[in-house]
């Protein structure tokens, strides 16, 4: 399974520099242009993984077209040609043949539903094979009104009904483990770097944790509340719309509002509940009261004051209640999730 992995990889760079070198992204081309030539260098590859590598190169091209892109992790990518699932084990197809191998099932209820694309992955010496499934369709509800969930770095996620989910232990982790890296890097040793190593996914993996936390205790609020959808704000590129502190910068860097986002979405899509995306404009300098819009409504970054009408609030809270109140303006449900453009500030 190693050396499936390592030459899966070294199958997507060599068709990787060849559809760079081209300019071509589509499968259809890129495997009438590639595959021949791909057959021929990996001689003792499976055609359908190379038909695999194909896709997962041309994937990746999908978002970003300006850098050639360079596979650095040995992953296989299976599909159901070469993979076949039985009660307790697999017949995987691998560079020394095909081989029967045992597996332990974390959800049975999962693993009965139709499979999709397996990906083959080692971590710390485990082997694992994640595979997609076909879940039943959910009834969708029909929302008469909306949480709004305003996501941010201090506050991670503020819902438009007050609660407010803190990101002090993030930061917390975020400045410990900042300052642990620092030291073994000073070190530059074989101990430090091994070290590194082993607690490089660490502050990752508790950022995941926390937001899976926030994302289903959000999902159950808005499940609770009889046809409720969740709104949320786009804050796509937001990295480079706005500018920081220097002493912020790893701060934002580390924002992982995205990850966020995509949990809220998956889980909400679980249930049955729609999410809309709406403008990010002026949520948090709008007053949710009147509507009057103005840089100096912000105090600062915990509190907001109107400077029309003296309406005072925590300034994430009044932002949740913004992006509620821009749901409401009869918007179409997103379903799937689909980026539409919000109507204009209140004000």
């Amino acid at each position: 399974m190693k050396k499936t992995t390592a030459l899966f990889k070294d199958a997507c760079n060599f068709l990787s520099e060849k559809a760079f070198e081209a300019k071509k992204y589509n499968k259809v081309i890129l495997h009438r242009l590639c595959y021949q030539q791909c057959k021929e260098k990996f001689q003792n590859f499976s055609s359908q993984l190379i038909v695999r590598a194909i896709g997962v190169v041309c994937d990746s091209y999908r978002l970003q077209q300006k850098e050639q892109t360079h596979f650095s992790r040995d992953v296989a990518v299976y599909d159901a040609r070469i993979l076949t699932w039985r009660q307790n084990e697999t017949s995987i197809w691998t560079v020394d043949g095909r081989f029967h191998i045992p597996i332990e099932v974390w959800n049975m209820e999962l693993f009965n539903l139709p499979k999709g694309q397996s990906d083959l992955i080692c971590k710390n010496g485990k082997w694992f094979l994640q595979t997609t499934v076909t879940t039943p369709e959910i009834p969708k509800i029909e929302p008469k009104q909306w949480l709004g969930v305003d996501l941010g770095v201090v506050n991670l996620a503020v819902t438009s009904d007050g609660e407010i989910f803190s990101g002090e232990k993030i930061e917390k982790a975020r400045v410990k483990y900042l300052k642990y890296r620092q030291r073994l890097q000073t070190r530059c040793s074989q101990s430090s770097r091994r070290r590194l190593r082993k607690h490089g996914h660490k502050e990752a993996r508790f950022r995941a944790n926390v937001n899976h936390v926030i994302s289903k205790k959000i999902v159950s609020k808005a499940e609770g509340t009889s046809c409720c959808g969740i709104a949320l704000e786009k804050l796509t590129h937001i990295r480079k719309r706005t500018t920081v502190r220097k002493e912020q910068r790893n701060q934002r860097l580390s924002w992982s509002f995205a990850q966020l986002r995509s949990f809220i979405e998956y889980k909400a899509a679980d249930k049955g509940i729609p999410i809309l995306i709406v403008s990010a404009v002026n949520t948090s300098r709008g007053c949710s009261s009147c509507g009057y819009v103005d840089k100096g409504n912000r105090k600062n970054q915990a509190d907001f004051v109107c400077l029309k009408c003296g309406f005072s609030l925590n300034a994430d809270y009044n932002a949740a209640l913004n992006i509620s109140h821009r749901a409401a303006v009869n918007q179409p449900i997103v379903w799937p999730k689909q980026d539409l453009q919000a109507p204009k500030p209140l004000g």
